[in-house]
């Protein structure tokens, strides 16, 4: 066997052990993107426990070809970048999102779900759903806002003297 196929098997292991280990897999454009912008998302990204990679479209299609992913294929045209998060099943989506707002060429294509293919529209949505700890405090406000409004009421009594203050 030759080594150049040897290392394309390698390659495709690498692929299926990274789709495994991943909460999420996004697919996206990265054509016209400079060497340092493509730095500053994987630093980015590495923050967020993400990972970006680069293979070639076909590498990808054989990883996935007899699997329940292999719907995956239809969506792998041109030079794409994967990012696979580690942590949730929001943060590869995300980070691609966010950078995708200053940089254009960045565009959301596809990606795997908890091992579903999701379309377009789909990773969109999950892009634009807040992290847990913004969740966390939005909860945190929404549980924080009748007991506001009950210490504004009694401070509006105290003020009028319908009540004395304690």
């Amino acid at each position: 066997m030759s080594l150049l196929r040897e290392q394309k098997i390698i390659e495709v292991k690498e692929i299926n052990d990274k789709i495994s280990k991943s909460q999420s897999m996004v697919v996206a454009t990265y054509q016209g993107l400079t060497v340092k912008q493509i730095q500053a998302l994987r630093k980015e990204a590495k923050t967020k426990n993400v990972e970006i990679k680069v293979y070639k479209n076909r590498l990808v299609k054989k990883a996935i070809e007899n699997t329940d992913l292999a719907s995956l294929s239809d969506t792998l045209v041109g030079a794409n970048l994967y990012a696979f998060s580690y942590s949730d099943y929001i943060s590869a989506a995300k980070v691609l999102h966010e950078f995708g707002k200053k940089h254009k060429q960045v565009k959301l294509i596809s990606g795997i779900v908890e091992n579903k293919v999701a379309n377009q529209t789909e990773i969109m949505d999950i892009a634009t759903l807040p992290t847990f700890e913004e969740a966390l405090t939005m909860l945190a406000t929404s549980l924080q806002a009748p007991i506001r409004q009950i210490g504004v009421g009694l401070k509006m009594l105290v003020d009028e003297n319908k009540i004395k203050e304690a």
